[in-house]
């Protein structure tokens, strides 16, 4: 099984999905790890030195090939990436996708002091603005978890009992 955690920064997404995937008994896959290791430069690096557009063909060629493999795994992917491209279509078709749904507030309060988020860097207005826009790629998910006020075992424990269901 192939599950692919979607949500905007600050959802839990890396935090989920290493105890979800523990859960499973199957490995955990960070995508923006894994572009950081082939590329060889830190996310804010890359967004630096090459763009965000660049950063956005990385991420989706990555992903492309971690999807086509035949294998299991939990992938926590960037905030960006289902609303790159055809990505969302590509996860969906590859995998169970889950929006780890969170609001703002929630959201704002958890990366604000983040220094390794670069979006960060715009100020809250534009970041909900930013939120807003990737909303309706994140609700093509299979699933969607609401996290707001879960605890990330209760998170995974409520994701468990979806994919049971499926």
């Amino acid at each position: 099984m192939k599950v692919t955690l979607v949500g905007f920064m600050g959802a839990g997404k890396t935090t989920i999905g290493k105890l979800l995937s523990e859960r499973l008994k199957t490995p955990f896959l960070d995508l923006d790890e894994l572009i950081v290791e082939q590329v060889g430069m830190s996310i804010p690096e890359i967004f630096k030195k090459k763009g965000e557009n660049e950063f956005r063909k990385i991420e989706s060629s990555i992903l492309k090939e971690l999807l086509y493999q035949n294998r299991s795994f939990v992938l926590s992917t960037g905030g960006g990436t289902p609303t790159y491209l055809n990505n969302m279509e590509l996860i969906n078709q590859n995998s169970i996708s889950v929006f780890l749904r969170t609001d703002f507030k929630t959201t704002w309060r958890r990366i604000s002091s983040d220094e390794n988020r670069p979006l960060v860097l715009l100020g809250k207005e534009k970041l909900l603005k930013l939120y807003l826009k990737r909303l309706p790629f994140y609700f093509k998910a299979k699933l969607i978890i609401d996290a707001t006020f879960l605890s990330p075992v209760d998170t995974v424990l409520n994701i468990i009992k979806v994919l049971k269901s499926c």
